[in-house]
């Protein structure tokens, strides 16, 4: 892709070669005093990019190229042509978001335990890509899947601080299907797991799915589709800040969409 700019503006573009790369990448980026990242891929490869780039001046424009592409779409960005991208660029204006940490790792989407994990873990296996496998292997290993035991404990404010119980740290445990802790709306491909998620309040936004019946798998989509997952019957849903999730043992994690 040419971008035809002003002269005076340097382009470079660098593929990568190896997971952690782009993390690399963008640590030398934010070096060399490098405005501007152009992050070209799916939410895994802009969470690389993206937590190299956190508490820096180097920005960030996302070209969502991957199976879900929550993040762009969620920040205006998914399907913008490269003229666009140019506008965008020359504008020289820039917002603030919020990200979260797990781990020790940064996350920019969601991040969870429970069936949507094991779906992520199935789907990093698969040399298939797109939308139609994430469908697949959802409707395959609904069959077997068995909930997981949870234990949430958490704030209602941004930060706990170091007094937990004078912060009134509050708790929620039973069984799940899916336990999500996202800072954006949506997994990708317009799947909305938290459609009143803010990326700018200082908050996660908290989605807790209850069992279910076979038989309610059109309900349960429809409700992620079109935006209706706080009304729906078998969800509770909240926003909240630090917290704290114990589950079932060998249950998945996912960051940002990628297992561990």
């Amino acid at each position: 892709v040419v971008l035809e700019l002003e002269e005076e503006v340097k382009i470079k573009s660098i593929k990568t070669k190896y997971a952690g790369h782009a993390t690399e990448l963008a640590n030398q980026a934010v070096n060399d005093g490098v405005e501007i990242v152009v992050a070209v891929g799916g939410d895994g490869t802009v969470n690389e990019i993206a937590s190299a780039l956190v508490g820096t001046t180097t920005a960030l424009i996302i070209v969502g190229t991957g199976s879900g592409n929550g993040l762009a779409r969620d920040l205006g960005m998914f399907g913008l042509s490269t003229k666009q991208i140019i506008e965008r660029i020359k504008l020289n204006k820039s917002s603030h978001i919020d990200c979260g940490e797990v781990l020790g790792r940064k996350f920019f989407c969601t991040c969870g335990s429970g069936f949507d994990a094991l779906i992520g873990h199935l789907f990093a296996q698969t040399k298939v890509r797109g939308f139609l496998t994430y469908i697949k292997l959802s409707l395959k290993a609904y069959k077997d899947y068995t909930p997981l035991s949870y234990h949430l404990r958490f704030c209602k404010n941004s930060s706990c601080g170091n007094n937990a119980a004078d912060a009134g740290l509050e708790s929620k445990k039973g069984e799940a299907f899916v336990v999500n802790i996202a800072n954006n709306k949506q997994f990708g491909n317009n799947a909305y797991i938290a459609p009143h998620a803010n990326l700018m309040d200082g908050l996660f936004t908290v989605t807790i799915i209850k069992p279910f019946k076979w038989y309610h798998i059109p309900y349960m989509a429809y409700s992620l589709f079109f935006k209706q997952m706080h009304k729906n019957k078998f969800v509770e849903t909240f926003d909240c800040g630090d917290c704290t999730l114990d589950v079932t043992e060998g249950a998945y994690l996912h960051i940002d969409g990628e297992p561990i």
